[in-house]
């Protein structure tokens, strides 16, 4: 394949070696159906769609490089897949971040409806996306049902407004759902605070988790507090 003029080779034979076992020859069809812009926008969208998980992964790849609009309902909605260990939603999600602010609308529709899963991914991108329009959304679904709602908004929230935003996940302390406050006490600590300090603890000492990757994640964000009172740049 290489070594081929790009004008000798049609998009449709681009898309088609995104199957391609040669990650190589993958990788240059990916390159060259980016080259090619908007152009190759509606063969990938439609190779979102693919059979092959490794053709929608370099597919989600070339829109969000390419940009054009057209191929933003296509990378959300492959926030949705599950083959592979969810390979090619991760790589959606981390290509809708690299898109940035014009994905907002898209991600708030599926933040608010779908599957969790979904729901999940949509705002954990919308806080890496950023912006302070984002505020009034992610502090309503903080209230939301579902605990990993709950979770990835309140991490959201954070993220997007920072240490205006520590009143609002102190209150997720008391929730129900230790996972919630779990995931809360981090991203407060990330914001410099030592409010979900005993909640941490709770965490190191629970028995459900003791021996398991809670107990040392615990551990790790508590010697964190420490350091932060050690050089006196706690919150």
């Amino acid at each position: 394949m290489s070594g081929e003029p790009v004008d000798q080779v049609k998009p449709e034979q681009l898309v088609s070696r995104l199957a391609s076992d040669h990650e190589p020859w993958r990788l240059e069809a990916e390159a060259r159906l980016i080259a090619l812009g908007p152009a190759a926008v509606d063969l990938l969208v439609g190779a979102v769609k693919h059979a092959n998980p490794a053709v929608r992964l370099h597919a989600v790849h070339a829109l969000a490089r390419i940009g054009d609009s057209r191929g933003i309902g296509a990378v959300v909605g492959a926030l949705g897949e599950t083959e592979n260990l969810g390979a090619v939603a991760i790589a959606a999600e981390k290509a809708l971040v690299e898109w940035g602010a014009a994905v907002k609308p898209e991600l708030l529709r599926a933040a608010r409806s779908g599957t969790v899963a979904v729901r999940a991914r949509a705002l954990r991108a919308l806080g890496h996306v950023g912006g302070a329009d984002l505020e009034p959304e992610l502090e309503s679904m903080i209230k939301d049902p579902e605990p990993a709602i709950r979770t990835q908004a309140a991490a959201a929230l954070g993220k997007v407004a920072g240490e205006r935003a520590v009143d609002r996940l102190a209150a997720l302390l008391q929730d129900p759902d230790k996972w919630v406050r779990y995931g809360v006490a981090e991203a407060l600590l990330r914001l410099g605070s030592l409010r979900g300090e005993k909640v941490l603890e709770s965490a190191r000492d629970d028995e459900e988790e003791r021996g398991t990757h809670v107990q040392f994640w615990a551990e790790e964000l508590l010697d964190q507090i420490e350091e932060l009172r050690r050089t006196g740049r706690a919150g």
